[in-house]
C-alpha cells in the first residue's frame, strides 16, 4: 500500500499517492510521483519537500518508470541523469542556516532584512519562456528575449494567463506561509 499525502493546491487539496525510496548512497529519501500529475501539483510537492528536508530539491523525469523523481541534493552534489532522467526544475525552500547568516555581522544584517518578493504571473511566465527561448536560440540578446516573450504573453488566451495567475497565487500563499507579517517596502535612497 502506498502512502497518500494531502497537498494544498490551486484546485483545492489533492490526495496524492507518493512512493518514498531511501538512497543509501546519498543517505536521503527520494520521492516518486506518477508523471500523469499536472506540473502545478509536482511543483507544490517539491516545494513542500524542500521545506521539510531544508535542502534544494531537483525534480527529474524518469522515462523508464514513468514517474517524477524528487531528490534533495546538497549544494555541489551531482545527480546521475542517465539513471534519474532529465532534470525538469529545481526549487529551494530551505531556510538559511544560523551559522551562515552570522558569518559576517555586517552582511548578516542585510541578508536577514532582505526578503525576496513573491513573483507575479508575468515574472513566472517570463522565466519559464526565457528558458525555452534560450534552449532554442543560443545567442539571443536580452532585449530580443524580452520583446519575444512580451509578444507571446499578449497573444496567450485568457485560459493560459489564468494558469500563470494561479501559479502566482500559489507562490504568494507559500510566501505568506514562509514569511508571515511580510510587507513590501521600497528602499529610500540616501541624499546626494
Amino acid at each position: 500500500m502506498r502512502p497518500r499525502v494531502q497537498v494544498p493546491g490551486p484546485y483545492g487539496d489533492v490526495d496524492t499517492p507518493v512512493t518514498f525510496v531511501t538512497s543509501e548512497i546519498q543517505g536521503n529519501v527520494h520521492v516518486f510521483l506518477p508523471d500523469t500529475y499536472e506540473m502545478v501539483i509536482v511543483e507544490a510537492i517539491a516545494q513542500n519537500f524542500s521545506r521539510r528536508v531544508q535542502q534544494p530539491v531537483k525534480v527529474f523525469h524518469d522515462d523508464w518508470r514513468q514517474k517524477y523523481r524528487l531528490c534533495p541534493l546538497p549544494p555541489g552534489a551531482q545527480a546521475i541523469t542517465s539513471t534519474y532522467g532529465p532534470c525538469r526544475f529545481e526549487c529551494d525552500m530551505s531556510e538559511p542556516k544560523v551559522a551562515e547568516t552570522q558569518a559576517t555581522p555586517a552582511a548578516s544584517d542585510n541578508s536577514r532584512a532582505h526578503i525576496p518578493r513573491p513573483r507575479n504571473c508575468w515574472i513566472l511566465y517570463r522565466q519559464h519562456k526565457s528558458e525555452e527561448y534560450k534552449e532554442k536560440f543560443d545567442n539571443i540578446s536580452a532585449s530580443e528575449l524580452s520583446s519575444a516573450i512580451s509578444r507571446d504573453w499578449k497573444a496567450e488566451p485568457d485560459s493560459e494567463k489564468e494558469i500563470w495567475r494561479q501559479k502566482a497565487q500559489e507562490e504568494d500563499r507559500l510566501h505568506k506561509e514562509k514569511y508571515p507579517g511580510y510587507k513590501y517596502t521600497t528602499k529610500k535612497s540616501q541624499g546626494k
